[in-house]
């Protein structure tokens, strides 16, 4: 189906209630995906990429909250390194899976069930360290509000760590043979609304939902963790991606997947440390 805009919303908008809806729609089946392989992650894999366990660094004895957790397998991975860790997510299905491993594993770790502006109130205390995973500003359609978030979970000197795609990654069409057209604007004010079916870790689930996804430009990222009142330490650029964001990108290792040589370094990743 052609991708259609619709103005940009608040966080209580239909366009958020409708990505509640996919992944509520989702959570069942990447729970059971290979892509997940939670057996594996059980058995000691690990799932977080050197950038982030760089980025991140040592978290034992240290309080961590990861926000937009899914179902928590990186927020466990932080608990198996000897965090104190808490996860938040809007999906009452994937809170209630993540409780579950972690039960299961015996992993000592709080999941709370909240939409991520709302965070501060649910989890009603400060961390040490604010974490977020691959792929989840796109999903927010308000960033001076997220950060709002973000710094108020901080304690006075507490340390966020974000590892995304860069905005840049977003603007090619993705269907062969375009090659690397350009399809998307890099300042789109609105959400991209698109139906799909199936989802990035269950292709052949079925599934049919639509989503709203929400283009960040570089400088809206940066400039409200600013207005926030944090202060940038680290911020780094990087041309790969942790999933096949186009079809011609190849393997470069177990967590990275990367461009042909002919087509240039292009940024598709960044990493961020701030402090408060």
């Amino acid at each position: 189906m052609t991708p259609k805009f619709i103005m940009r919303n608040d966080p209580n908008s239909a366009a958020v209630a409708a990505n509640h809806a996919v992944w509520e729609a989702w959570t069942p089946h990447h729970f059971t995906s290979a892509g997940y392989d939670i057996p594996s992650f059980k058995a000691g894999r690990e799932p977080l990429d050197p950038i982030t366990l760089a980025g991140v660094g040592d978290v034992a004895g240290r309080t961590l909250v990861h926000l937009q957790c899914h179902f928590g397998l990186d927020t466990l991975s932080w608990a198996r390194r000897g965090a104190t860790v808490a996860g938040v997510d809007f999906s009452a299905t994937a809170i209630a899976k993540a409780r579950e491993v972690a039960q299961e594993m015996a992993l000592p770790a709080d999941f709370v069930c909240s939409n991520v502006y709302d965070a501060k109130a649910a989890l009603a205390r400060q961390f040490d360290i604010v974490f977020t995973s691959v792929g989840v500003l796109g999903w927010l359609p308000d960033l001076e509000g997220w950060a709002r978030v973000v710094a108020s979970c901080l304690k006075p000197g507490g340390r966020f760590f974000i590892f995304e795609a860069h905005p840049t990654a977003f603007l090619f069409d993705q269907q062969p043979p375009a090659g690397m057209r350009l399809m998307y604007p890099y300042f789109a004010r609105a959400p991209l609304i698109e139906e799909e079916t199936g989802s990035y870790a269950a292709l052949d689930s079925g599934t049919k939902v639509t989503c709203h996804s929400f283009a960040h430009p570089l400088a809206d990222i940066l400039g409200s963790l600013l207005r926030a009142g944090l202060r940038i330490t680290t911020y780094d650029e990087y041309p790969w991606l942790r999933w096949q964001g186009l079809p011609w990108m190849t393997r470069r290792d177990a967590y990275f997947w990367e461009l042909p040589a002919e087509f240039g370094e292009i940024p598709m990743m960044f990493a961020l440390t701030a402090t408060r």
